[in-house]
């Protein structure tokens, strides 16, 4: 998990309409681009700095934290600002913000679940999942992280999973936090890549997101999506497009548990719409699967969409699914197996229904 100093401005949080707050803001990241490669506009009035390099070059976080004050008192004058450092985004925003009364708060590496436990449940800007929880008695991030995960995704679903995970320090960014269509697009500097130390590219993870900022901004936040991974048996299941949300956007992770789910590695090429094929074995019968999951024989041929037959190398599985087995209509069993062509072409075959189908290719 990324190691992070964040910068809360609670005068600046809303952009009124003259602009000050976006000016102040703008002259807060500034200052901030002065000390570090890579400045992150989380969302008005909140940046954040990876500490990886700036630490290592200033003397350690401490001596990272009392730079930035200073050079905040002298370069935004009159601008309230907390500052935090902590692993991941939410308990460096929490940080920050108990910051504003305290001075600079520092969590030490791997302290975060313990920074964490005693805060309000409500700092996950859930309110319906904060209602439900009070109604429980669970009033903190450390009560809700202690609940039995399994019962927290079928009680709260994917979202509530998530957020458990946040408390519990395993994730560090809450999803739908960022607002990255209220970043000001900042053209770079010339000379400003420098890697290696800095432990990135400087910032080229930051400027992209800028730009993706942009486009939404100008055509709404579904106009650009990215990749996500996602629990599911096959592999059209597990990729699902998702509107994107900053450079720390989480993946919603595999779940689970997902019996009859194929083993990595994944194919690279997932079909829309799967091809027919024919599978058999070395006396040319069909090759099937029977009600206890097993092969009816060894496939030695295959052949795709009524195209040559190609030797098989090797097989594996297969893997039976019984997937809405209570519905009548909903029901679908279905058994997926691994092969390899002679050729050196490895593809993921489905059985449903008393056929054989071709739905993705291995590279």
């Amino acid at each position: 998990m990324e190691r992070l100093l964040v910068v809360w401005c609670p005068q600046l949080l809303q952009e009124q309409e003259r602009g000050r707050e976006a000016r102040a803001f703008d002259a807060v990241v500034g200052t901030l681009a002065r000390l570090a490669t890579r400045v992150d506009p989380v969302r008005p009035g909140v940046c954040a700095v990876p500490t990886r390099g700036p630490s290592r070059y200033f003397g350690g976080d401490a001596a990272l934290l009392d730079l930035v004050a200073e050079a905040l008192a002298r370069g935004v004058p009159g601008v309230e600002a907390g500052t935090g450092v902590a692993d991941g985004l939410f308990a460096g925003v929490l940080a920050a913000r108990a910051a504003t009364d305290a001075g600079a708060v520092l969590v030490a590496p791997g302290g975060t679940p313990a920074f964490l436990a005693p805060w309000p449940i409500t700092t996950l800007e859930r309110p319906e999942l904060a209602d439900l929880l009070g109604r429980l008695g669970i009033r903190t991030l450390g009560a809700f992280a202690a609940l039995p995960t399994p019962h927290v995704l079928a009680r709260f679903g994917t979202d509530g999973a998530r957020c458990q995970r946040v408390a519990q320090g395993v994730d560090g960014e809450l999803p739908g936090f960022r607002v990255p269509g209220r970043a000001r697009l900042r053209p770079p500097e010339a000379g400003a890549r420098q890697g290696g130390f800095w432990g990135d590219s400087a910032g080229a993870d930051t400027q992209a997101a800028q730009a993706v900022a942009a486009v939404q901004g100008l055509l709404g936040p579904e106009s650009v999506v990215r990749g996500r991974l996602q629990g599911g048996r096959s592999p059209g299941q597990r990729a699902r497009l998702v509107p994107f949300a900053g450079p720390g956007d989480p993946g919603g992770g595999p779940g689970g548990p997902w019996p009859g789910q194929v083993p990595p590695p994944a194919p690279a090429l997932v079909l829309d719409r799967p091809l027919p094929a024919l599978l058999v074995d070395a006396e040319g019968r069909t090759v099937g699967v029977s009600g206890g999951g097993m092969a009816t024989s060894a496939p030695a041929r295959l052949s795709v969409a009524g195209g040559p037959w190609a030797d098989l190398a090797g097989w594996a599985g297969p893997w039976p699914t019984d997937e809405r087995w209570w519905s009548v209509r909903g029901r679908r069993r279905q058994a997926r197996m691994q092969v390899a062509t002679a050729g050196g072409t490895a593809h993921l075959l489905t059985r449903e229904r008393g056929a054989w189908w071709l739905e993705a290719t291995y590279d």
